[in-house]
């Protein structure tokens, strides 16, 4: 399947920027990934991965890389309520700034965010 994956993750965009459609939003914070997600699903785009927050550990992750179809889809109604049920779900958590995280912190949470997205990938693969 095609797909398109969008990030605000330098390693995941290097990573992938030779062999995958990339689009890096470099210094976005996860509210506004969410919201460029939400504005590719009511274009037509699908979800191909999931984009809650994975667990509580997580929660202070500055990166997020997502799974979209490279393609626009007739049925995206799936998709757009998913995408607002995570839009409304991240006004009640609080995240940590980016900039209070140590470097150290930063590539750990980069390194989290590429398995995760290599994870969807490969699950899409092997579909």
């Amino acid at each position: 399947m095609d797909y398109k994956i969008i990030t605000n993750n330098n390693k995941v965009f290097n990573f992938f920027k030779e062999t995958d459609e990339v689009i890096f939003l470099e210094d976005y914070k996860i509210e506004d990934i969410l919201k460029f997600i939400e504005s590719k699903c009511l274009e037509g785009h699908r979800l191909l991965s999931d984009p809650i927050l994975y667990n509580l550990e997580n929660l202070d992750n500055p990166f997020k890389s997502i799974l979209i179809t490279n393609n626009q889809l007739e049925d995206n109604s799936h998709s757009i309520k998913i995408i607002l049920g995570v839009l409304d779900l991240i006004t009640k958590v609080s995240f940590t700034p980016k900039e209070s995280l140590d470097e150290i912190s930063l590539e750990e949470f980069r390194f989290v965010d590429l398995n995760l997205i290599r994870d969807s990938i490969d699950k899409i693969n092997f579909m």
